[in-house]
């Protein structure tokens, strides 16, 4: 089914039992989307999306939260350089495996440069992009970030 739906943009649920799930499908799917990027082709399925959607679905609060796991790297003084790399480190690095050598060799850098940009991050934001919860909000700071237009990200 998913092949004959190759060039329609789409959200796709989960697969469901029974037709008392099917609003709910219904409703993921819609979700889903929601959230294409623009251009988009092709069916996606919300479990590739689920950052996505719970961003899009809380859009009054997650203003909010990139402003508050973000907001240090809007400090006085701060390069625009130093923060892109900042947050292109972490960006990789959450895109990754979780691996800080696989992260350094995806931005042909040292390891070492890797946990100092960490630090720096962490220095700034006050986050641990090593530990699970840190990372979660990061990720989901990232695409607010990401959705909201330049202007809006002060």
């Amino acid at each position: 089914m998913l092949a004959q739906l190759n060039d329609v943009p789409c959200g796709v649920s989960p697969v469901v039992e029974g037709l008392a799930s099917v609003p709910r499908a219904v409703q993921l799917a819609t979700a889903t989307t929601r959230v294409l990027p623009a251009g988009a082709s092709g069916p996606r399925r919300l479990e590739d999306s689920w950052l996505d959607v719970m961003v899009h679905r809380t859009e009054e609060l997650s203003a909010e939260l990139a402003h508050d796991v973000l907001g240090g790297l809007s400090a006085e003084g701060m390069a625009e350089v130093e923060t892109a790399r900042l947050l292109e480190t972490v960006r990789v690095h959450l895109a990754g495996s979780g691996s800080i050598v696989d992260t350094a060799t995806a931005l042909y850098c040292h390891r070492n440069t890797v946990q100092q940009r960490f630090r720096r991050f962490h220095e700034l934001t006050g986050r641990d992009v090593r530990r699970p919860e840190d990372a979660a909000l990061i990720a989901l700071a990232l695409r607010v970030r990401a959705q909201r237009p330049r202007a809006q990200q002060s």
